[in-house]
C-alpha cells in the first residue's frame, strides 16, 4: 500500500497564530454587534445572536465521543473527527474523507496521511492498513492521545469501532494471544503490552518509527526498546531477548509458556529478539545452557530443570526479582533465583569452584572438581548462596564475612605497564557488584565488613564491601603483589609525589594535604578514575570522572 509522504511534506506545523490576534477580532465583533443592535432597537429590528455550535462529527474539530485523526505528529496540524466506523477513506477529492479543520493538512484525503490519532470514544477504534478492515492494524483504547504505530504512520486506510478490544486476530494489536510472543511494560505482566509472531532485530528509538507498547495501561505509545520488564511467550517456539540491537550482546531465552519477569541482565535493557525454534546452544554465560568451559547449577536434582551458567565468580546472587541472578534455561525453576535454589552443578570449566553457603565467600563451602555432575553435597543443596572459581582444589576459608586470612600475592612478573594494566583490571573486577561503601572495609584479598566508627559516625560492621583505600589496596596486591597498606596515608611512602597535571594511568589520586590525605583513587587516564566512595549504597566501586584530588603517588612496582 502506496501513499507514504516526505517528513518535510504535510508534516510541519502550520505557523502558530499569535492569540492576541484572536482575541482583537472578538473584541472588533463585538463592538460591531453593539452597534448594530443599537441601531436594530431605534428601528424595532429584533437581532439574534447564534449560540454555540454542537459537537458533531465532520466538523474539524475532536469533541468528547468521537474518535479523531490529526495530519501531524504529536496531535498537530488538521483535524478528521468520526462517530462510527468507515471501511474505505477515498483517495481523491471531491469524494474522500478529508482533513478538516484548520491547520497543516486542511482540505488533505486522511487515508495514507495521518500521523497521530486522539480516541474520545468509549469504544476502542481499531485503525487497518487496508481497505475494508483489512491487514495490518493498531488498536486504539479509549482516551489514548498520541502517534499511530510504525506499521500504520501515514499507511491508514479504513478504521473500526469494536467496542472492547476483546480476542484480537494478529500481531501488534497490543494483547496476548496465543501464538504470541509478548512485552510487558511493567513487572509482573503489567502494564502495557507490545506483541509479537515474528523475530524483530531492531525495535527503534523514538515515535513515530519505533516499535511500541500497544494494549491500554501504563507506558501505551512509549518505545519497547530498553524498556520491557517481563515478558509472556504464548509461541510453540524459544525466544531469545537480547541486549543489543540485531541479536547481539548477553541474552536470555524464553521458553514456551514462560510468564514472568527478564532477568538482570536484559530487564529495561531490551534491543531485539528472536524466535529460535528449540533452545540451540548459547554463546556465553547466562544463556540457559551449559557450555563447555562454564560453571553450571540445575533447579532440580539429577541434573534436571533449569539452568543457571556462569564463567565468573558472584559474590552475591541477589533474592528477589528482577536483580537476582536466576536459572535461565527452559524447564522447572525458570526465572526463579538462584539463591539457595540450587540442587546439583556440573562443572564444565578447568577450574574448581567454590560454592558457598554464605554471600561473599563465606561460610561453609562444597569444592567441585572440573569436569564434575552431580549433586551439591547436604550442607549447600538449596543453600548457595555465592561461588568462585579458584586456583587450586581447596577452598578458602574466609574471615569476617571477606578477606582471606592468607593467601598468595598477584602476579609480580612484567614491565611497569604490564602491572598497571592488571591493577586496573583488579580494581575494574569490583564494580558492578553491588559493593556497598563500607568505613574500614576491603583488604588485599577483597571486600569485607566494615568497622565502627566512621568520622561521620557510622557503623559499618553489619555492611560489605570497600572503602577508598581497601579497593585500592585490593587492586595493587591482586594485579601486582604489592601491598600499599590499609589506610590513605600508608600509599604515601610507597611511591613517588607526582602533579595532578602528570598523572599517568595506574597513579593513585590523593585528596587532603600531605600529612592528612582523606580519599584515594586509581586513575585510568583521559579523565577518568576508580574509586569505592560514597554515595552508601551497592554501586560505590565505580568508575567516574575525575572530580578533584590534590596531588598524585606513582607506586613503585
Amino acid at each position: 500500500m502506496s501513499g507514504s509522504k516526505p517528513e518535510s511534506v504535510g508534516k510541519l506545523s502550520g505557523r502558530l497564530r499569535d492569540p492576541l490576534e484572536g482575541e482583537t477580532s472578538m473584541r472588533r465583533a463585538s463592538a460591531l454587534l453593539a452597534v448594530v443592535s443599537l441601531v436594530a432597537s431605534i428601528l424595532g429590528i429584533a437581532v439574534g445572536v447564534a449560540g454555540p455550535a454542537s459537537a458533531a462529527a465532520r466538523d474539524g474539530v475532536c469533541d468528547s465521543g468521537e474518535f479523531c485523526y490529526y495530519y501531524n505528529s504529536n496531535n498537530a496540524g488538521s483535524v478528521s473527527d468520526f462517530t462510527a466506523s468507515v471501511s474505505d477513506y477515498g483517495t481523491s477529492q471531491p469524494s474522500c474523507y478529508d482533513f478538516k479543520g484548520s491547520g497543516s493538512g486542511q482540505g488533505d484525503c486522511i487515508k495514507n496521511n495521518a500521523a497521530s490519532v486522539w480516541n474520545r470514544s468509549g469504544e476502542t477504534v481499531r485503525v487497518y492498513f487496508n481497505t475494508g478492515y483489512g491487514g495490518t492494524y493498531q488498536n486504539i483504547g479509549p482516551g489514548y492521545k498520541g502517534q499511530l504505530s510504525a506499521e500504520l504512520y501515514n499507511n491508514n486506510a479504513s478504521h473500526q469501532f469494536v467496542g472492547s478490544a476483546g480476542t484480537d486476530t494478529g500481531a501488534r494489536s497490543g494483547t496476548c494471544e496465543d501464538g504470541e510472543f509478548c512485552y510487558y511494560y511493567n513487572s509482573n505482566n503489567q502494564g502495557s503490552i507490545s506483541d509479537f509472531t515474528e523475530s524483530a532485530g531492531n525495535y527503534g528509538d523514538a515515535q513515530p518509527t519505533c516499535y511500541d507498547y500497544k494494549g491500554s495501561g501504563s507506558g501505551q505509545g512509549e518505545c519497547i526498546k530498553n524498556n520491557a520488564a517481563s515478558v509472556w511467550n504464548r509461541s510453540s517456539k524459544t525466544v531469545r531477548v537480547y541486549y543489543n540491537s540485531y541479536y547481539g550482546g548477553s541474552y536470555q531465552d524464553i521458553a514456551p509458556g514462560y510468564k514472568g519477569q527478564l532477568n538482570s541482565t536484559v530487564y529495561n535493557n531490551n534491543a531485539s529478539h528472536q524466535f529460535l525454534g528449540t533452545t540451540s546452544a548459547g554463546s556465553g554465560s547466562r544463556s540457559g545452557t551449559c557450555e563447555s568451559g562454564e560453571f553450571c547449577y540445575y533447579y532440580n536434582s539429577g541434573n534436571e530443570g533449569s539452568i543457571s551458567d556462569f564463567t565468573d565468580s558472584i559474590g552475591d546472587y541477589g533474592a528477589s526479582q528482577p536483580d537476582c541472578y536466576e536459572f535461565k534455561g527452559s524447564g522447572n525453576g525458570q526465572g526463579e533465583c538462584i539463591k539457595n535454589n540450587a540442587a546439583s552443578v556440573w562443572n564444565r570449566s578447568s577450574k574448581t569452584v567454590c560454592v558457598f553457603y554464605n554471600s561473599y565467600y563465606g561460610g561453609s563451602s562444597q569444592a567441585v572438581a572440573p569436569g564434575f555432575k552431580g549433586q551439591l553435597n547436604g550442607t549447600v543443596y538449596n543453600n548457595n548462596a555465592s561461588h568462585k572459581f579458584i586456583t587450586g582444589s581447596e577452598c578458602p576459608v574466609y574471615n569476617g564475612g571477606g578477606g582471606t586470612s592468607g593467601g598468595t600475592s598477584g602476579d609480580t612478573s612484567g614491565s611497569y605497564s604490564e602491572k598497571v594494566e592488571r591493577v586496573i583490571e583488579a580494581a575494574l573486577s569490583q564494580t558492578g557488584k553491588g559493593y556497598s561503601y563500607s568505613w574500614g572495609g576491603g583488604n588485599k584479598y577483597g571486600p569485607t565488613y566494615g568497622i565502627c566508627c566512621s568520622p561521620s559516625g557510622y557503623d559499618d560492621r553489619s555492611r560489605y564491601g570497600f572503602d577508598c583505600s581497601g579497593l585500592t589496596q585490593y587492586a595493587f596486591w591482586q594485579g601486582a603483589g604489592v601491598d600499599i597498606g590499609t589506610y590513605t596515608g600508608a600509599h604515601l611512602s610507597k611511591g613517588t609525589k607526582v602533579s595532578m597535571s602528570n598523572l599517568r594511568r595506574g597513579d593513585l589520586i590523593m585528596w587532603g594535604g600531605w600529612s592528612s590525605t582523606y580519599h584515594t583513587a586509581i586513575y585510568l587516564g583521559n579523565g577518568q578514575m576508580v574509586e569505592a566512595s560514597v554515595p552508601r549504597g551497592s554501586n560505590s566501586v565505580h568508575v567516574t570522572n575525575v572530580y578533584g584530588g590534590d596531588f598524585g603517588i606513582r607506586v613503585n612496582m
